[in-house]
């Protein structure tokens, strides 16, 4: 990885105000050769060279002090860019870290079938809450703000379902308990009557079975959007809206 800011850069950010003092410094120099070859009245009396060291002893301390008060601010200024991270540095820290930790926030083993399934559930429901974040206040806002509620609670029983899966896939956390419904429910699964990769296969297409539906929910609400004009409207499109309704996914029916 290239080092970032070149070498003066870096000089700086060590030590900022020497360099900027022996700048200062050597300004002055010029500025007392200057002084020797024209002295003006008060140094005609004396040779070049006793004006040169005259201007060297006036000129050069003061040069170099207030050069290195000015180079402080710089220093520190240095220091702080080349602390803070590129986007190509933050990037790559994130890629390693990706790396580091084969697991998604949600626990699901990052690329695999559990984690792209439910990932796809997601997006439908977060496009979902969009559309209705574009419609204005009205029963018909209301009605798909209420079927938004409910799109959550499956999507939910859908990470459910799919750390589940996950958990019964081979090399999968055996150790990651799925909790039990809340209902109460207790099927064969539970018991272990049925072999984990049937369990697998049926997890699979309960959570198939739920992308198709949170999709099409997602496209039926976007054209009763396009219907919700207006409020006087709403009568016109309730039919849809109980389609809507029907179509959702049904997750938390499951056995599981």
């Amino acid at each position: 990885m290239a080092v970032r800011g070149g070498p003066v850069v870096h000089a700086v950010a060590r030590a900022g105000w020497a360099v900027f003092g022996a700048f200062g410094a050597l300004v002055m120099v010029v500025v007392a050769l200057l002084y020797a070859a024209n002295p003006g009245e008060h140094g005609a009396d004396n040779e070049p060279p006793m004006n040169f060291l005259g201007g060297l002893i006036v000129f050069v301390p003061m040069g170099a002090v207030l050069f290195a008060l000015l180079g402080l601010p710089v220093q520190f200024f240095a220091r702080s860019w080349l602390r803070t991270p590129t986007e190509a540095e933050r990037r790559s820290a994130r890629d390693a870290q990706r790396a580091a930790d084969p697991y998604t926030p949600e626990g699901l083993l990052a690329g695999g079938r559990w984690a792209l399934s439910y990932q796809r559930c997601v997006d439908s429901v977060t496009a979902f809450h969009a559309i209705v974040e574009t419609l204005p206040a009205g029963p018909g806002r209301e009605w798909l703000t209420d079927i938004g509620s409910t799109l959550d609670d499956e999507l939910r029983e859908a990470l459910r379902l799919a750390r589940l899966g996950d958990n019964l896939a081979p090399g999968g956390r055996a150790g990651t308990a799925t909790p039990a419904r809340k209902s109460g429910k207790q099927s064969d699964h539970a018991h272990g009557s049925t072999p984990p990769a049937a369990t697998s296969e049926r997890i699979a297409e309960l959570l198939t079975s739920a992308e198709r539906a949170f999709a099409s929910t997602t496209d039926r609400a976007g054209s009763v959007a396009l219907d919700l004009r207006r409020e006087s409207e709403f009568t016109a499109v309730r039919s849809q809206l109980d389609m809507l309704t029907a179509q959702t996914p049904h997750l938390r029916d499951s056995d599981f």
